[in-house]
């Protein structure tokens, strides 16, 4: 699932051309080297955002990094509805969140819609979460998770509380699914495990679909309005 960055060996021409105590500790700087490029690794993930009003709207991006049993999650959106040349709607994001082991720990985002801001602090701090925003501060439990889908996709037992990273408000969230099915991605059938997390007050509702090592390929967001799909597209 994630590409090795890079890839450290020695030669014979390298014991030649080095003294003996020399090319020791050139090898054992290329160990120490090596064995910290296997235990961090970097993917990025895009997807295309389609509105079922107004078709494509823009982009998605997550990237993650893994370090030991760290995982950093790096969220890029670019959002634009318009009708004729006119935008109605523009969104800007940009999001970190960093987990240690299943536990989320740090979160910072801003969101800009229309031209205003809006920014989301969070941070582990003893057995909670604490979250300050414009819209106030919460503690909420420690196995919070973002509605970002890589957070959802680890394959661990997750709470029932989320926290909104454009508001910046904390929910109770029902969680359900986890059944095989099956969908079509670029005219073929892939199988998929479909998971379905809806907000306590039936507002909104994520559908995610994961491959079989726990990416997701696609999700939803369904609200009383309309339903944005992102389907990866690299």
């Amino acid at each position: 699932m994630y590409q090795l960055l890079w890839a450290l060996k020695t030669s014979s021409s390298a014991r030649l051309l080095f003294p003996r105590g020399l090319s020791g500790a050139v090898a054992i700087f290329m160990i120490i080297m090596a064995g910290s490029t296997v235990a961090a690794s970097q993917q990025r993930y895009t997807y295309q955002v389609h509105d079922s009003i107004f078709g494509t709207i823009g982009y998605y991006s997550n990237t993650l990094e893994k370090n030991g049993d760290e995982t950093t999650v790096t969220t890029e959106a670019h959002i634009k509805a318009s009708v004729l040349g006119i935008t109605l709607y523009r969104q800007e994001a940009s999001r970190t969140e960093r987990l240690v082991g299943d536990r989320l720990v740090y979160f910072h985002g801003v969101t800009t819609e229309n031209g205003h801001p809006f920014e989301v602090n969070g941070r582990a701090e003893a057995d909670h979460f604490i979250v300050t925003s414009p819209s106030g501060k919460f503690t909420a439990p420690s196995t919070i998770r973002s509605v970002n889908p890589w957070s959802w996709a680890t394959g661990a037992a997750v709470g029932d509380v989320v926290l909104m990273p454009d508001t910046g408000l904390v929910e109770k969230v029902h969680v359900s699914g986890g059944e095989e099915t099956s969908i079509e991605v670029d005219g073929a059938s892939m199988r998929v495990r479909r998971s379905q997390i809806e907000t306590e007050n039936g507002a909104e509702r994520y559908d995610i679909w994961t491959d079989d090592y726990g990416k997701p390929v696609k999700f939803d967001i369904q609200d009383s309005q309309s339903t944005v799909t992102f389907m990866l597209v690299k």
